[in-house]
């Protein structure tokens, strides 16, 4: 069965030690940024729910996408370096 990989509303951003302020503690609002888009994971390959298989960057932040299920990438929706927003369908996972 395929499964979606969908942009949530909001997604906390990736931890980084050298910029710890304020800013970083907050989830970035996806529904009213857009971001890019760069793929981890490669179409054929095998990963458990909850691993990172893609990043964005939005709102000068990194956000990591992980998979909401087990199982394998088949198909993506939206290419690397291009542009997603909330509610968006990334990919798809056959679990």
């Amino acid at each position: 069965m395929k499964q979606p990989i969908i942009v949530p509303d909001q997604i906390m951003p990736k931890p980084m030690p050298w910029r710890n302020c304020e800013c970083m503690k907050q989830p970035v609002d996806l529904a009213a940024k857009k971001g890019t888009l760069t793929w981890l994971t490669e179409i054929g390959e095998t990963f458990e729910k909850g691993t990172v298989i893609c990043e964005g960057e939005a709102d000068k932040k990194t956000v990591e996408i992980t998979a909401p299920c087990s199982g394998k990438l088949v198909e993506k929706v939206i290419d690397d370096e291009c542009v997603f927003q909330a509610g968006d369908i990334l990919g798809y996972i056959e679990n």
